[in-house]
């Protein structure tokens, strides 16, 4: 890039680089969910359960 130009190998690398990160925030918004549900469940547990006080 000092040269003013861009190669085919570096806008390869930046295009792999973000399909990378957007792996990365799905697989967190994935896992962020997760604790929203136990919250939920614990909050109004069904009928039965004995493990919310």
């Amino acid at each position: 890039m000092d040269s003013g130009k861009v190669t085919r190998a570096l806008l390869d690398r930046l295009a792999a680089e973000r399909d990378r990160i957007d792996q990365r925030i799905t697989d967190l918004l994935t896992v962020r969910d997760r604790p929203d549900d136990v919250i939920a469940i614990a909050r109004k547990p069904g009928p039965g359960c004995t493990h919310v006080p």
